[in-house]
C-alpha cells in the first residue's frame, strides 16, 4: 500500500474512490484526453469503472492536490505490469504550466526507486505529445526507443516514444547505460545460397542490405524499418547441409497500419502466401508468407 508523499507544494495522496468526481472533470475533458488511449469520459459512471478498476489492480496511484482535502489536479501511477515497472501521469488542463507533474514524478520516483525497490521506471508517450516529451526529459528520463500502438477509438496507430530511467541514474546523475543490456535482436538464418537470399529479401520483401561479408557472400545482414536501430533485422549465413521444406521456425514483423497495401505488394511480387490478412481472436490483423528457403514470417499490426 503506498503512502501519502509531499513536496514543496503537492501533497500526494493514494487513490480511493471518493476521487472519481475530480477525475471525472479531467477526464471529461477533450483537451485532456489528446494522447489517451480511450475518448473523453461521458459520465461518472465510466470514470467510477475505470477508478475500481484501478484500486482491484496491483496499481499504485496518487492522486495530486495542492493541499490534503483540495480538488484533484490530477495524478501519477506505477501500473503494476510485468517486465519493466511502468509509469504514467497526467494532470488537469487547468493546472498546465505550473510545473506540478514535474514536482509529481520526482517524488514518485524517490518513493519507487527507495520504499519500493524498483531498478528502473520506463514511460511510453506518444511522439506528438512534445508537452509529456520535454516533462520526462528535464525530470530526467532518456529515450530508449520507439514502438507503434492503436487506440481503438482511432482509424490509425500512433507512434510512441519509450523513455527510460534506472535507479542509479536517478541517483548519481550518470547516464552510462547498461554493458550488458540487449540492444537489439537479429535471427541469424541458415541458407545455401546467401547472396540470393539477400537479394530475395531485398527484391521482393523490401529489406535493405546492412553488410554482406565474403566474395562470394558467406553472411550478410539486412534489415527493415524506418531508422538503422529499429525494425526487422536478420543475418544470413551460409550452409551446406540440407534445408527441410519447412524450417521449423517462424519469425513475426509488427508493422504499421498498411498490412494490407504490403500484402498485395508481396502477392504482386509472387511471393509465397501461405495465409492472407486475417483479423485475429488476440487482437492483431496478420499475414504469412514463407520466403525463398522456406522460413516462415507473419507480419501484423493491432486491429
Amino acid at each position: 500500500m503506498a503512502t501519502t508523499l509531499t513536496t514543496e507544494r503537492l501533497v500526494l495522496r493514494p487513490l480511493e474512490i471518493g476521487d472519481v468526481d475530480d477525475l471525472f472533470d479531467m477526464y471529461s475533458r477533450s483537451d485532456a484526453m489528446r494522447f489517451m488511449d480511450s475518448p473523453p469520459h461521458t459520465s461518472a459512471e465510466e470514470t467510477k469503472k475505470m477508478v475500481e478498476g484501478w484500486l482491484d489492480s496491483p496499481s499504485t496511484v496518487w492522486i495530486l492536490r495542492t493541499a490534503a482535502d483540495g480538488p484533484a489536479l490530477g495524478f501519477v501511477d506505477y501500473i503494476g505490469n510485468s517486465g519493466v515497472p511502468g509509469m504514467g501521469y497526467m494532470l488537469h488542463p487547468d493546472q498546465w504550466g505550473k510545473g506540478y507533474m514535474s514536482e509529481a514524478v520526482r517524488a514518485a520516483l524517490n518513493y519507487g526507486f527507495d520504499e519500493m525497490g524498483l531498478d528502473r521506471a520506463e514511460l511510453w508517450i506518444v511522439e506528438e505529445n512534445r508537452a509529456s516529451i520535454r516533462l520526462a526529459e528535464r525530470v530526467g528520463f532518456r529515450r530508449r526507443g520507439r514502438l507503434r500502438q492503436k487506440y481503438h477509438q482511432d482509424a490509425t496507430g500512433h507512434d510512441k516514444i519509450v523513455y527510460g530511467i534506472t535507479a542509479e541514474q536517478w541517483r548519481t546523475g550518470q547516464l552510462a547505460g547498461n554493458t550488458q543490456a540487449a540492444y537489439s535482436l537479429a535471427p541469424i538464418l541458415a541458407v545455401p545460397d546467401v547472396l540470393a537470399a539477400t537479394e530475395y529479401y531485398c527484391d521482393k520483401l523490401g529489406f535493405t542490405i546492412g553488410f554482406l561479408y565474403g566474395d562470394p557472400p558467406t553472411h550478410a545482414g539486412i534489415h527493415r524499418g524506418e531508422w538503422t536501430s529499429e525494425g526487422a533485422h536478420f543475418q544470413f549465413t551460409l550452409t551446406d547441409q540440407p534445408l527441410p521444406p519447412k524450417p521449423p521456425v517462424g519469425f513475426y514483423v509488427f508493422m504499421g497500419e498498411d498490412v494490407d497495401g504490403l500484402f498485395k505488394a508481396y502477392q504482386e511480387a509472387g511471393v509465397h502466401i501461405e495465409r492472407e490478412p486475417t483479423d485475429e481472436p488476440w487482437g492483431m490483423r496478420e499475414f504469412a508468407i514463407r520466403d525463398c528457403n522456406g522460413y516462415l514470417l507473419r507480419f501484423g499490426r493491432p486491429s
